[in-house]
């Protein structure tokens, strides 16, 4: 697999921030409405799973930059 440059990787990584936040907004805008979960506790599990996507691809991210840079 042929490794990104820096300059396309990090306008790639931070457009996987805009996915995952757009996913978050129609989770909560749409599905969760439909299933009426919003404001109740049925929700966490995906709150625990979006924020943990949100960790993981921060940390991959900061890593490939620093060894990009290293």
């Amino acid at each position: 697999m042929k490794k990104l440059k820096l300059y396309k990787f990090i306008p790639l990584w931070i457009f996987g921030f805009f996915v995952l936040f757009s996913f978050d907004l129609f989770m909560e805008g749409i599905v969760f409405e439909w299933l009426e979960w919003n404001g109740t506790t049925k929700n966490d599990w995906f709150f625990v799973l979006w924020w943990g996507l949100n960790f993981l691809w921060f940390s991959f991210g900061v890593t490939q930059i620093y060894f990009k840079l290293k």
